[in-house]
């Protein structure tokens, strides 16, 4: 057989044996049907979201409803940037950075309980109702995060 007619059958052939249309699985019925959630549910899915959109690469943003009511972040720096907060700053400047980590993820918070949850705003605290805490990795490989600090009644503290 020569190179040409081997070309036109494999051609002939793929086409063939390819689907002429994709047809996705889900079906647009079921994807169309409502599902009730609680607003709880909703809020940590959101929250969720919110976490991933603000986090970057040297550092990501955990957002949670906890169970006693709370917003708690976990701010988790990369290597470099714990380094450069905890070895080659002077506490106040670190502090400040921290702070304004810190205070932009509370008013992104308020922001989205504000617009998207009418009925939490009214009560929203955020000196009560929002937390968190600065992790940077362990010493070595293997080794837990360690805390850097935390953000509690819109006030940095220094870890041990």
């Amino acid at each position: 057989m020569s190179l040409s007619h081997k070309a036109i059958c494999s051609i002939l052939a793929l086409a063939l044996l390819s689907p002429l249309g994709v047809r996705a699985e889900l079906n647009w019925a079921t994807l169309n049907s409502t599902r009730e959630v609680t607003e709880a549910e909703w809020l940590q899915l959101q929250l969720s979201v919110l976490g991933l959109k603000l986090s970057y690469p040297a550092y990501r943003i955990d957002l949670k409803l906890t169970e006693d009511s709370a917003i708690e972040f976990t701010f988790v720096a990369s290597s470099g940037m714990a380094k450069h907060l905890t070895e080659e700053l002077d506490k106040s400047e670190a502090d400040e950075v921290i702070s304004y980590h810190a205070q932009g993820i509370s008013d992104q918070v308020e922001t989205l309980i504000r617009d998207e949850f009418p009925n939490l705003w009214s009560s929203f605290d955020p000196r009560q109702d929002f937390r968190g805490q600065f992790l940077g990795p362990g010493e070595k490989w293997n080794d837990p995060p360690r805390e850097i600090g935390t953000w509690l009644e819109n006030k940095f503290s220094w870890g041990r």
